[in-house]
């Protein structure tokens, strides 16, 4: 092995042996290493889209067929969590909150009963329907 490569694998420590730029022993330690090295941010953003993917497939067991509506306490018992979305769609009367390629708008019926209607994104939803700036609260 030349200076330029450890001798030894940068995980597990044992020596290597082979190409002499390797820096780990196998697969398993340079995963292990380099997940183990992500900075705290990577680490924050990787658990903020896993908890948009859990909330996708929560919105597509939810809505086989495409569209659906259901209660909010449904959404509550599997979990889903309301912080989490990758935009915004606003139609002349709800809102609706992408979760990739489904979306919920929070409604209450005639009963008070909060209830979510989840549909499958349509083409016409990429549009920007509304300015962030314009409609920013203050």
């Amino acid at each position: 092995m030349n200076n330029l490569s450890p001798a030894f694998c940068l995980h597990c420590k044992k020596p290597l042996t082979g190409r002499s730029d390797k820096k780990f022993c196998d697969s398993h330690c340079r995963n292990t290493f380099n997940n183990q090295n992500k900075s705290k941010d990577e680490a924050y953003i990787q658990a903020v889209n896993a908890r948009i993917r859990k909330n996708r497939r929560i919105l597509k067991t939810l809505s086989p067929e495409g569209k659906a509506t259901v209660r909010k306490d449904i959404l509550d018992q599997m979990k889903y969590d309301f912080r989490y979305f990758s935009g915004i769609y606003k139609s002349k009367q709800l809102v609706y909150y992408l979760v990739y390629d489904y979306a919920f708008a929070p409604t209450t019926d005639q009963n008070g009963v909060e209830k979510a209607i989840i549909v499958q994104q349509q083409d016409y939803m990429d549009q920007l329907s509304f300015s962030i700036w314009r409609n920013n609260v203050q």
